[in-house]
């Protein structure tokens, strides 16, 4: 079971693990039974992340003053009215040309009731917040789709900011690895490029989402280190409009190309 002294898992836990058998069921229905997946096989991950976000001087400053960053992206108005080629301008076309809401899983009815039943520590239980929060801004700043090629991206994206994470590489190459019809060799390249490309960006949980925003998106790449596409991908995305069952069938979306 998972390790709750100090209130951050620190150990996997395999029984949330293995109770995750719903996702085989209805992978678009069961979003709680995937944030278990997540965070009982990523905790090592997930701990060693929290430890760098408090040993970083913004991750700091965002635990003492915990900003409500999934509010402000919810706030369909304010990101309305930033300009085109914008973070957040960037980030609103993502989450509406696929219908999204911002944040993943559902703060009060998945990610709380499992923070309070395993005791996790209010630091620990805001990064989480935060992250589910900043997995569509990933997206965002990589190009990368909605659809399973862009979710597979996405995620050796989020493995390279999190090294070492082989058992989340492994999570990824085995599941969207193994049902994304393409070559098996476009398919490792393209994943190694997105880790090689987390890996050389910034800590990106530390980065000032509420202060960048408003800033052109191509600036924000560069201030954050997170490489243009034609540099990390020169076969560029892979889009894949094949969905598992339950879910809606995804629309192609290229922002740089749009706001071009």
């Amino acid at each position: 079971m998972a390790a709750t002294v100090t209130g951050v898992p620190e150990q996997r836990d395999w029984q949330a693990v293995l109770g995750s058998w719903r996702l085989l069921v209805n992978p678009g229905k069961n979003g709680g039974s995937a944030f278990e997946l997540i965070v009982g096989l990523a905790a090592p991950i997930l701990a060693r992340s929290y430890h760098q976000l408090r040993a970083h001087p913004n991750g700091r400053r965002l635990l003492a003053e915990k900003p409500d960053l999934l509010a402000l992206l919810g706030d369909d108005a304010y990101l309305a009215s930033l300009p085109v080629g914008s973070l957040g301008h960037a980030y609103r076309s993502f989450l509406r040309t696929n219908r999204l809401d911002a944040g993943v899983f559902d703060v009060d009815t998945v990610i709380r009731p499992i923070a309070e039943r395993r005791g996790w520590d209010d630091d620990f239980f805001y990064m989480i917040r935060r992250g589910t929060a900043l997995h569509d801004m990933f997206h965002t700043l990589g190009g990368y789709g909605p659809d399973m090629g862009g979710e597979f991206g996405n995620l050796g994206f989020h493995c390279g900011q999190m090294e070492p994470s082989g058992a989340l590489k492994a999570l990824a190459l085995s599941g969207l690895g193994t049902i994304i019809p393409a070559s098996p060799r476009r398919k490792l390249r393209y994943f190694r490029e997105a880790v090689r490309r987390g890996q050389r960006a910034d800590n990106l949980m530390a980065a000032p989402y509420e202060e960048l925003l408003d800033k052109p998106l191509n600036e924000v790449r560069r201030q954050l280190g997170v490489a243009p596409t034609r540099t990390a991908h020169p076969a560029g995305h892979m889009f894949v409009a094949w969905m598992p069952p339950g879910m809606t069938r995804p629309t192609r979306w290229d922002y740089d190309a749009e706001a071009a």
